[in-house]
């Protein structure tokens, strides 16, 4: 048994090395195209949703902020690994410690933060602090009172 054990560990660990090495064999052309697929994936995934997303209640930023300074666990309950549509002001455009961009929106000492994938830096490039804007995320918690959302998009 060790033996069969041993042998799928050596194979998956081969398969994760050929995969590194494939990707960085591509192109630069293929890595910007597999970049745009994924974003027309999106698009298309939105496109498609556009009436249940359309139909979704809108929470504001400060609301969000006045959940989570209220009462973390039922703010959770509400929030939490659920998507919803947020809207607010920005108050800063950022990147996290791993170089994703997030946007901040509300006020007062700790706005909620909405995380974006790498692939939307070009399109919140374009945001200015004071714009308002309506986001789809999912809600991801809070860290130290500070309410976290990921997967965001603009929808508005």
């Amino acid at each position: 048994m060790k033996k069969v054990l041993k042998w799928v560990g050596i194979v998956f660990i081969g398969l994760i090395v050929l995969g590194i090495i494939l990707d960085a064999a591509k192109s630069p052309e293929q890595k910007a195209a597999d970049i745009a697929k994924a974003a027309e994936k999106k698009a298309a995934e939105l496109a498609s949703r556009a009436e249940e997303i359309a139909a979704m209640p809108v929470v504001s930023a400060v609301q969000l902020a006045r959940d989570y300074d209220a009462n973390t666990v039922a703010a959770d309950q509400k929030y939490k690994d659920k998507e919803f549509k947020v809207s607010g002001k920005v108050s800063d455009i950022s990147t996290d410690f791993t170089g994703a961009p997030y946007v901040s929106m509300g006020g007062g000492f700790a706005p909620p933060q909405f995380s974006f994938d790498r692939d939307a830096a070009d399109q919140l490039a374009k945001i200015k602090k004071g714009m308002q804007l309506t986001l789809l995320c999912i809600g991801k918690g809070d860290i130290a009172k500070t309410p976290m959302s990921g997967e965001c998009r603009i929808v508005e």
